[in-house]
């Protein structure tokens, strides 16, 4: 045999051998059988380590039973430290609660906190209509003994007009707030607006949108939050409601059950108010009861 001819025999030989010894090493390694015994597990491989750097995981959301800096304003079982018609507001079952019926009704009125007038702060409560009520919650708010005790009421509601009963508890001015709240009524057609008491733009923030008043327009909407008919669904009816609102310069934020409902970023000087009283309110209009409880402020320097 020519020496070329047997290089190449010797070669193709030794190639098929080397496919053979690869295949049982496979067999034995657990491919077509089981492994020795003397062979010890590879060690699991360990967990790779976040792509994502710590300043970009997304913050957690706020829990609201946290107090932690912050000042309880209601002590759970009396009105210490809240001004208001004894007639109207009492304490049940741990909440300053209000009731409106067809043998009592009360008039437009408010309970004041007698702690001070905050300026930038944020207020923390629960708050629940049962009934056809309206409410709300009043802050940066003040009162004004000059426009008499018929308010918005009128002398024709006191009296009782058609098929609504007389009221029986009239609205008194030292207990009758103007200016900046949260509007809150049962059929939650207003729940989480931003009003103003008392002055002719009214509602001025309404759900679902960011607006901004500046002076000589009527306020505009700058962004939206989101479909007004959606976020009125996350409102309860006949069950507590957790409110949150941010009161910070000239914008003010309205939150409820964890949801931002409404943003106002007040730039008119004529109704921009900086400071003011805090009240929670029940109305004339409808019957029914509201209730109030967990009221907690967190007040901030600028």
């Amino acid at each position: 045999m020519p020496r070329s001819s047997l290089v190449r025999t010797l070669t193709a030989a030794l190639f098929a051998v080397g496919l053979l010894l690869t295949a049982a090493a496979a067999s034995i390694d657990g491919q077509g059988g089981a492994p020795s015994s003397s062979q010890a597990p590879s060690p699991a491989a360990p967990p790779a380590a976040p792509r994502i750097p710590a300043i970009f995981v997304p913050p957690e959301p706020l829990n609201f039973a946290e107090h932690e800096g912050w000042t309880s304003l209601f002590d759970g079982s009396t009105l210490t430290g809240w001004n208001g018609n004894p007639d109207v507001w009492s304490v049940e079952g741990g909440a300053i609660t209000a009731l409106s019926s067809a043998v009592r009704r009360i008039g437009s009125t408010h309970i004041i906190w007698s702690g001070g007038e905050p300026g930038d702060f944020e207020l923390k409560l629960e708050m629940k209509l049962e009934g056809d009520i309206h409410s709300g919650i009043a802050y940066r708010s003040f009162v004004d003994a000059n426009r008499g005790s018929a308010g918005r009421q009128g002398a024709g509601a006191a009296r009782g007009t058609g098929n609504a009963p007389a009221i029986a508890v009239p609205a008194n001015p030292k207990w009758t707030l103007y200016g900046p709240g949260l509007d809150f009524d049962y059929d939650r057609l207003m729940a989480g607006n931003v009003e103003d008491r008392g002055t002719p733009r009214r509602e001025v923030a309404w759900r679902g949108g960011m607006a901004r008043a500046e002076p000589g327009m009527r306020p505009r909407v700058v962004g939206s939050l989101g479909d007004p008919d959606a976020l009125m669904a996350k409102v309860k009816s006949d069950d507590w409601n957790e409110i949150h609102i941010i009161a910070r310069g000239h914008q003010l934020t309205h939150i409820i059950n964890g949801q931002v409902m409404a943003i106002l970023t007040d730039d008119d000087p004529q109704y921009f108010r900086p400071a003011g009283l805090i009240g929670l309110q029940i109305e004339q209009y409808g019957l029914g009861r509201v209730s109030f409880r967990n009221i907690w402020l967190k007040q901030i320097t600028p």
